[in-house]
Protein backbone atom coordinates (compact mmCIF):
# COMPACT_ATOMS: atom_id res chain seq x y z
CA UNK A 1 0.00 0.00 0.00
CA UNK A 2 1.41 3.32 -0.99
CA UNK A 3 0.24 6.61 0.48
CA UNK A 4 0.92 9.99 -1.77
CA UNK A 5 0.08 13.09 0.15
CA UNK A 6 2.50 15.71 -1.67
CA UNK A 7 4.74 16.65 -5.04
CA UNK A 8 7.93 15.61 -3.46
CA UNK A 9 6.57 12.15 -2.61
CA UNK A 10 4.99 11.22 -5.95
CA UNK A 11 8.53 12.59 -7.06
CA UNK A 12 10.76 10.26 -4.75
CA UNK A 13 7.99 7.43 -5.23
CA UNK A 14 8.78 7.09 -9.06
CA UNK A 15 12.37 7.38 -8.92
CA UNK A 16 12.66 4.57 -6.10
CA UNK A 17 9.99 2.06 -8.04
CA UNK A 18 12.02 2.48 -11.39
CA UNK A 19 14.69 1.06 -9.84
CA UNK A 20 13.36 -1.94 -9.63
CA UNK A 21 10.58 -4.26 -11.26
CA UNK A 22 9.58 -5.66 -8.14
CA UNK A 23 8.99 -2.66 -6.12
CA UNK A 24 6.36 -1.36 -9.38
CA UNK A 25 4.81 -4.72 -9.69
CA UNK A 26 4.00 -4.82 -5.63
CA UNK A 27 2.40 -2.10 -5.26
CA UNK A 28 -1.60 -3.34 -4.70
CA UNK A 29 -3.11 -0.05 -3.62
CA UNK A 30 -2.08 3.58 -4.15
CA UNK A 31 -3.76 6.83 -2.84
CA UNK A 32 -2.77 10.08 -4.31
CA UNK A 33 -4.56 12.94 -2.51
CA UNK A 34 -3.33 16.81 -2.50
CA UNK A 35 -3.40 20.02 -4.73
CA UNK A 36 -1.79 19.35 -7.62
CA UNK A 37 0.55 21.65 -9.86
CA UNK A 38 1.20 21.31 -13.64
CA UNK A 39 5.19 20.90 -12.65
CA UNK A 40 3.43 17.62 -10.57
CA UNK A 41 2.29 15.55 -13.82
CA UNK A 42 5.14 14.13 -15.09
CA UNK A 43 5.49 12.65 -11.73
CA UNK A 44 2.11 11.45 -11.77
CA UNK A 45 1.85 10.15 -15.36
CA UNK A 46 4.73 8.09 -14.46
CA UNK A 47 3.82 6.74 -11.69
CA UNK A 48 0.19 5.23 -13.27
CA UNK A 49 2.58 3.84 -15.74
CA UNK A 50 5.01 1.98 -13.48
CA UNK A 51 2.22 0.19 -11.02
CA UNK A 52 0.62 -1.74 -13.73
CA UNK A 53 -0.67 -3.97 -11.23
CA UNK A 54 -2.99 -2.21 -9.22
CA UNK A 55 -6.37 -3.40 -7.49
CA UNK A 56 -6.77 -0.07 -5.43
CA UNK A 57 -6.63 3.06 -6.70
CA UNK A 58 -7.52 6.39 -4.72
CA UNK A 59 -6.77 9.40 -6.87
CA UNK A 60 -8.02 13.03 -5.49
CA UNK A 61 -6.28 15.69 -7.25
CA UNK A 62 -7.16 19.03 -6.68
CA UNK A 63 -6.41 22.43 -9.35
CA UNK A 64 -6.31 20.44 -12.62
CA UNK A 65 -7.51 20.98 -16.09
CA UNK A 66 -9.18 18.75 -18.22
CA UNK A 67 -5.93 18.61 -20.49
CA UNK A 68 -3.70 17.80 -17.37
CA UNK A 69 -6.53 14.56 -16.17
CA UNK A 70 -5.86 13.18 -19.29
CA UNK A 71 -1.96 13.39 -19.60
CA UNK A 72 -1.67 12.12 -16.09
CA UNK A 73 -4.48 8.87 -17.52
CA UNK A 74 -2.65 8.83 -20.80
CA UNK A 75 -0.27 5.88 -20.33
CA UNK A 76 -2.34 3.72 -17.64
CA UNK A 77 -3.31 0.57 -18.46
CA UNK A 78 -4.62 -1.12 -14.86
CA UNK A 79 -6.06 -4.19 -16.48
CA UNK A 80 -5.76 -5.91 -12.48
CA UNK A 81 -7.98 -2.54 -11.12
CA UNK A 82 -11.12 -3.36 -9.19
CA UNK A 83 -11.71 -0.47 -7.12
CA UNK A 84 -11.43 3.12 -8.27
CA UNK A 85 -12.12 6.52 -6.26
CA UNK A 86 -11.34 9.42 -8.16
CA UNK A 87 -12.46 13.42 -8.57
CA UNK A 88 -11.18 13.68 -12.07
CA UNK A 89 -13.26 14.72 -14.91
CA UNK A 90 -15.98 12.21 -17.02
CA UNK A 91 -14.29 13.27 -20.11
CA UNK A 92 -11.23 12.43 -19.06
CA UNK A 93 -11.95 9.21 -17.72
CA UNK A 94 -13.95 7.97 -20.42
CA UNK A 95 -10.24 7.58 -22.32
CA UNK A 96 -9.54 5.28 -19.40
CA UNK A 97 -11.97 3.40 -18.18
CA UNK A 98 -12.72 1.38 -21.22
CA UNK A 99 -9.14 -0.23 -20.44
CA UNK A 100 -10.04 -1.45 -16.70
CA UNK A 101 -12.65 -4.01 -17.74
CA UNK A 102 -11.90 -5.51 -13.47
CA UNK A 103 -13.23 -2.72 -12.12
CA UNK A 104 -16.19 -3.53 -8.99
CA UNK A 105 -16.66 -0.63 -7.33
CA UNK A 106 -16.14 2.28 -8.60
CA UNK A 107 -17.10 6.30 -6.63
CA UNK A 108 -16.72 9.14 -8.70
CA UNK A 109 -17.91 12.31 -6.44
CA UNK A 110 -17.28 14.75 -9.29
CA UNK A 111 -19.97 16.02 -11.54
CA UNK A 112 -19.79 15.57 -14.56
CA UNK A 113 -23.06 18.41 -16.05
CA UNK A 114 -26.07 17.74 -17.60
CA UNK A 115 -25.15 14.62 -19.52
CA UNK A 116 -22.66 11.68 -18.47
CA UNK A 117 -19.68 11.34 -20.25
CA UNK A 118 -19.22 7.98 -19.60
CA UNK A 119 -22.29 6.78 -21.74
CA UNK A 120 -21.71 3.65 -23.34
CA UNK A 121 -18.52 2.49 -21.39
CA UNK A 122 -18.91 -0.98 -20.86
CA UNK A 123 -18.29 -2.12 -17.08
CA UNK A 124 -18.95 -6.17 -17.01
CA UNK A 125 -17.14 -6.51 -13.50
CA UNK A 126 -19.30 -3.13 -11.67
CA UNK A 127 -21.04 -4.31 -8.76
CA UNK A 128 -21.05 -1.39 -6.56
CA UNK A 129 -21.37 2.47 -7.94
CA UNK A 130 -21.56 5.77 -6.10
CA UNK A 131 -22.38 8.49 -8.75
CA UNK A 132 -24.13 11.84 -8.74
CA UNK A 133 -27.58 11.70 -10.19
CA UNK A 134 -27.39 12.30 -13.58
CA UNK A 135 -24.52 9.90 -13.93
CA UNK A 136 -26.14 6.47 -12.70
CA UNK A 137 -28.21 4.78 -15.06
CA UNK A 138 -25.03 5.24 -18.17
CA UNK A 139 -22.79 3.85 -15.37
CA UNK A 140 -25.06 0.74 -14.74
CA UNK A 141 -27.26 0.25 -17.62
CA UNK A 142 -24.74 -2.92 -18.81
CA UNK A 143 -23.59 -4.00 -15.19
CA UNK A 144 -25.05 -6.05 -12.60
CA UNK A 145 -24.60 -3.41 -10.08
CA UNK A 146 -26.12 -4.64 -6.65
CA UNK A 147 -24.79 -1.59 -4.36
CA UNK A 148 -25.45 1.85 -5.43
CA UNK A 149 -25.20 5.42 -3.64
CA UNK A 150 -26.15 8.14 -4.94
CA UNK A 151 -25.31 11.57 -4.37
CA UNK A 152 -26.81 14.89 -4.53
CA UNK A 153 -24.68 17.63 -6.96
CA UNK A 154 -26.66 19.96 -7.81
CA UNK A 155 -30.92 21.72 -7.84
CA UNK A 156 -30.68 19.73 -11.16
CA UNK A 157 -31.50 16.31 -9.13
CA UNK A 158 -35.21 17.32 -8.57
CA UNK A 159 -35.52 16.78 -12.12
CA UNK A 160 -33.02 14.52 -12.80
CA UNK A 161 -33.70 11.65 -9.83
CA UNK A 162 -37.62 10.68 -11.34
CA UNK A 163 -35.44 10.07 -14.82
CA UNK A 164 -32.91 8.04 -13.48
CA UNK A 165 -35.53 5.43 -11.80
CA UNK A 166 -36.95 5.33 -14.98
CA UNK A 167 -33.86 4.17 -16.85
CA UNK A 168 -32.87 1.98 -13.44
CA UNK A 169 -36.56 0.26 -14.32
CA UNK A 170 -35.11 -0.78 -17.76
CA UNK A 171 -31.34 -1.87 -16.60
CA UNK A 172 -30.25 -5.42 -15.57
CA UNK A 173 -28.64 -4.16 -12.28
CA UNK A 174 -29.85 -6.05 -9.34
CA UNK A 175 -29.84 -3.52 -6.41
CA UNK A 176 -29.88 -5.27 -3.24
CA UNK A 177 -28.25 -1.77 -1.28
CA UNK A 178 -29.32 1.62 -2.31
CA UNK A 179 -28.05 4.79 -0.50
CA UNK A 180 -29.63 7.77 -2.19
CA UNK A 181 -30.22 11.41 -1.75
CA UNK A 182 -33.98 12.57 -2.31
CA UNK A 183 -36.58 15.38 -2.11
CA UNK A 184 -38.54 15.50 0.77
CA UNK A 185 -41.10 16.53 -1.12
CA UNK A 186 -41.61 13.41 -2.71
CA UNK A 187 -44.08 11.72 -1.04
CA UNK A 188 -43.84 8.83 -2.87
CA UNK A 189 -39.79 8.52 -2.54
CA UNK A 190 -40.46 4.34 -1.18
CA UNK A 191 -42.81 3.55 -3.53
CA UNK A 192 -40.84 4.72 -6.56
CA UNK A 193 -37.91 3.15 -4.97
CA UNK A 194 -39.37 -0.43 -4.79
CA UNK A 195 -40.68 -0.09 -8.54
CA UNK A 196 -36.77 -0.43 -9.36
CA UNK A 197 -35.20 -2.40 -6.69
CA UNK A 198 -37.74 -4.29 -4.68
CA UNK A 199 -35.23 -6.89 -3.33
CA UNK A 200 -33.43 -4.21 -1.63
CA UNK A 201 -31.57 -5.55 1.62
CA UNK A 202 -30.27 -2.22 2.91
CA UNK A 203 -32.00 1.32 2.33
CA UNK A 204 -30.68 4.51 3.67
CA UNK A 205 -32.21 7.82 2.44
CA UNK A 206 -30.49 11.43 2.62
CA UNK A 207 -32.67 14.32 2.53
CA UNK A 208 -31.52 16.85 0.61
CA UNK A 209 -33.51 20.47 0.34
CA UNK A 210 -33.90 20.94 -4.02
CA UNK A 211 -35.74 23.95 -3.73
CA UNK A 212 -36.23 27.23 -6.21
CA UNK A 213 -34.98 30.40 -5.14
CA UNK A 214 -37.65 32.42 -3.43
CA UNK A 215 -40.02 29.24 -2.07
CA UNK A 216 -39.86 28.71 1.18
CA UNK A 217 -39.29 24.93 2.53
CA UNK A 218 -43.08 23.04 3.12
CA UNK A 219 -42.92 21.60 6.60
CA UNK A 220 -44.22 17.68 4.73
CA UNK A 221 -42.45 14.86 4.26
CA UNK A 222 -43.23 11.23 3.28
CA UNK A 223 -43.18 9.75 6.49
CA UNK A 224 -45.86 12.55 7.87
CA UNK A 225 -48.42 9.97 6.14
CA UNK A 226 -47.57 7.21 8.75
CA UNK A 227 -50.15 4.56 7.25
CA UNK A 228 -48.97 4.62 3.41
CA UNK A 229 -45.24 4.87 4.89
CA UNK A 230 -45.56 1.75 7.20
CA UNK A 231 -47.12 -0.16 3.69
CA UNK A 232 -44.53 1.02 1.66
CA UNK A 233 -42.05 0.35 3.86
CA UNK A 234 -43.68 -3.35 3.88
CA UNK A 235 -43.41 -3.89 0.17
CA UNK A 236 -39.54 -4.23 0.36
CA UNK A 237 -39.91 -8.34 2.04
CA UNK A 238 -36.07 -8.77 2.12
CA UNK A 239 -35.16 -5.14 3.47
CA UNK A 240 -32.94 -6.17 6.64
CA UNK A 241 -31.60 -2.35 7.18
CA UNK A 242 -32.68 1.21 7.15
CA UNK A 243 -31.47 4.52 7.60
CA UNK A 244 -32.87 8.27 7.66
CA UNK A 245 -31.29 11.32 7.70
CA UNK A 246 -33.47 14.34 7.95
CA UNK A 247 -33.53 17.71 9.31
CA UNK A 248 -37.10 17.64 10.46
CA UNK A 249 -37.57 16.27 14.15
CA UNK A 250 -38.65 12.76 14.12
CA UNK A 251 -40.90 12.54 17.56
CA UNK A 252 -42.34 15.65 19.74
CA UNK A 253 -39.57 15.62 21.96
CA UNK A 254 -35.51 14.83 20.49
CA UNK A 255 -34.00 11.70 22.24
CA UNK A 256 -37.03 10.55 24.50
CA UNK A 257 -36.75 6.62 23.82
CA UNK A 258 -39.88 5.86 24.00
CA UNK A 259 -41.53 8.35 21.57
CA UNK A 260 -38.84 7.13 19.29
CA UNK A 261 -39.98 3.13 20.29
CA UNK A 262 -43.48 4.41 19.52
CA UNK A 263 -42.92 6.00 16.06
CA UNK A 264 -40.76 2.81 15.03
CA UNK A 265 -43.86 0.83 15.97
CA UNK A 266 -45.83 2.74 14.01
CA UNK A 267 -43.78 2.23 11.19
CA UNK A 268 -42.83 -1.48 11.02
CA UNK A 269 -46.09 -3.12 12.98
CA UNK A 270 -49.35 -3.85 11.77
CA UNK A 271 -51.58 -5.28 14.80
CA UNK A 272 -48.58 -6.39 16.66
CA UNK A 273 -47.38 -8.01 13.53
CA UNK A 274 -43.72 -7.19 12.88
CA UNK A 275 -42.01 -5.99 9.31
CA UNK A 276 -41.13 -9.65 7.73
CA UNK A 277 -37.70 -8.87 7.42
CA UNK A 278 -36.22 -5.64 9.03
CA UNK A 279 -34.17 -5.83 11.52
CA UNK A 280 -32.20 -2.29 11.90
CA UNK A 281 -33.45 0.73 11.46
CA UNK A 282 -30.89 4.28 12.51
CA UNK A 283 -32.50 7.61 12.70
CA UNK A 284 -30.55 10.66 12.69
CA UNK A 285 -32.61 13.24 12.80
CA UNK A 286 -32.74 17.69 13.52
CA UNK A 287 -29.46 17.82 11.69
CA UNK A 288 -27.86 20.83 11.44
CA UNK A 289 -29.32 21.55 15.04
CA UNK A 290 -28.06 22.08 18.59
CA UNK A 291 -30.78 19.06 18.96
CA UNK A 292 -29.45 16.92 16.50
CA UNK A 293 -30.31 13.59 17.39
CA UNK A 294 -28.63 10.14 16.09
CA UNK A 295 -29.80 6.53 17.07
CA UNK A 296 -29.60 2.86 16.22
CA UNK A 297 -32.56 0.61 17.00
CA UNK A 298 -32.42 -3.65 16.87
CA UNK A 299 -35.51 -5.68 16.32
CA UNK A 300 -35.02 -8.14 19.19
CA UNK A 301 -36.60 -11.06 21.35
CA UNK A 302 -36.47 -9.36 24.54
CA UNK A 303 -38.97 -9.21 27.83
CA UNK A 304 -41.50 -9.86 24.27
CA UNK A 305 -40.76 -9.08 21.08
CA UNK A 306 -39.57 -5.10 20.31
CA UNK A 307 -37.30 -2.54 19.11
CA UNK A 308 -34.45 -2.38 21.40
CA UNK A 309 -32.14 0.68 21.44
CA UNK A 310 -28.26 -0.39 20.87
CA UNK A 311 -26.52 1.63 23.33
CA UNK A 312 -23.29 0.27 22.46
CA UNK A 313 -23.41 1.87 18.83
CA UNK A 314 -22.80 5.48 19.90
CA UNK A 315 -22.28 6.63 17.01
CA UNK A 316 -23.96 3.70 15.09
CA UNK A 317 -21.93 3.04 12.11
CA UNK A 318 -23.73 5.45 9.88
CA UNK A 319 -21.69 5.13 6.80
CA UNK A 320 -22.17 1.80 6.32
CA UNK A 321 -24.51 -0.90 5.72
CA UNK A 322 -23.76 -3.84 7.44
Amino acid sequence: IVTLTTEDSVGKFVAWASQSRIIASGVKSLHVNFKASLAALRALRQCLSLLQHLEDLELHLVGLSHSSWVHILRSANLKNLQNLSTNAPHSALRHFLPKATSIQHLHLPSFCGDVCQLDDTPFPCLTDVTAATVCIAPLINHARVERLSVIHLGPEDSTVFPRMLKLLASSISTLTILHVDFNPGNRDILRHINEVAPKLTALKLIEREFLPQGRSLRQCHPWNHSVEWQNDLRCFPYLHRFLLHTSASLVRTPSIEHEELALLRAWTCIKLAPHPSLMYVTLWYLVGSPSATLKSWKWEVRNGVKWVLQTHAIPPEWDQFI
